[in-house]
């Protein structure tokens, strides 16, 4: 990240990782076990995109106090680690790395790991429900949040990530995992800040689609990068997705073309931004859908 776009980032990422530290027990509360588990992959690095982008969709919404939006912040953060531990135990990924340190399971072996990341998916809603904000915005958030989680989405694109592997992909399978599995928590941040926000429908329907679409090159990016990029700067394993015969868009359009359609994207949610919110309004967004093609980790 460069310039506007970084002092941004790192102003935002202190205030999560501020409220994270305070939302969270402490790592000597009652079990230290699950606690420091919990703690452990929450906290060990990463760059906080998504409670970023519910703070972005605050703002775009004329959200001026961002202590309002970030109990919600962090309680996405905490899914979307929850998501991460699952996601590297053997049964799922298999992944032995998790930016830069031994994954959850390596350190406190697997049914440590699955009951941190249960923890993490209940205190998130705990988070919502003990926010200082109307009923009707919790309920709101919760709903956007479980349709981004559940079948039509998050888990339902895990599975058809589990059950794909080995098979041949087509553009419809490998969109259809990656809008679930990645896109869909993503879309689900800047709608969750809009809604914090008050957005009316328009500007909620807006938030939704770009986030979707940033979703959806954020992790054809990580396709490429899984292929071509060094482990050292991604934190994790490379070169396992076709290993295990993943269905990703590198396995299905090589690099080249991959990379081609990333920026061809990026460039068509440039311009629905610009189109449905401004440059003034949507400039983190514009940046940030630079940032997500051009990113080496």
């Amino acid at each position: 990240m460069k310039g506007r776009l970084k002092s941004y980032w790192t102003e935002r990422k202190d205030l999560v990782d501020r409220a994270l530290d305070a939302l969270l027990p402490g790592e000597s509360d009652f079990p230290p076990i699950l606690h420091r588990a919990m703690r452990y992959t929450l906290f060990a690095g990463g760059k906080r995109l998504r409670p970023i982008l519910a703070i972005v969709g605050y703002e775009i919404a004329g959200g001026k106090d961002i202590s309002e939006v970030l109990p919600f912040a962090a309680a996405l953060e905490l899914i979307h680690t929850f998501s991460l531990i699952h996601d590297d135990l053997p049964a799922m990924d298999d992944d032995d790395m998790r930016r830069g340190k031994p994954s959850s399971h390596k350190v406190f072996g697997e049914g440590l790991a699955i009951l941190a990341g249960d923890a993490l998916f209940s205190h998130s809603f705990r988070l919502i429900a003990e926010a200082d904000a109307p009923a009707e915005v919790k309920v709101a958030v919760i709903r956007e949040i479980t349709r981004a989680t559940g079948p039509e989405g998050l888990t339902g694109g895990q599975v058809l990530d589990l059950i794909s592997e080995g098979v041949e992909p087509s553009e419809g399978l490998v969109i259809d995992i990656h809008r679930r599995k990645t896109a869909a928590l993503i879309s689900c941040s800047l709608a969750v800040g809009g809604i914090v926000g008050r957005a009316g429908e328009d500007l909620l329907s807006t938030l939704r689609q770009v986030g979707a679409e940033l979703g959806l090159v954020f992790q054809i990016t990580d396709d490429i990068l899984d292929e071509i990029g060094e482990k050292e700067k991604m934190g994790k394993g490379v070169k396992k997705d076709l290993e295990r015969g993943k269905c990703t868009y590198v396995r299905l359009k090589g690099v080249e073309a991959a990379l081609s359609d990333a920026r061809a994207l990026r460039d068509r949610i440039k311009e629905l931004i610009r189109e449905k919110i401004g440059e003034e309004k949507g400039w983190v967004l514009v940046e940030l859908a630079d940032y997500i093609v051009e990113r080496s980790e």
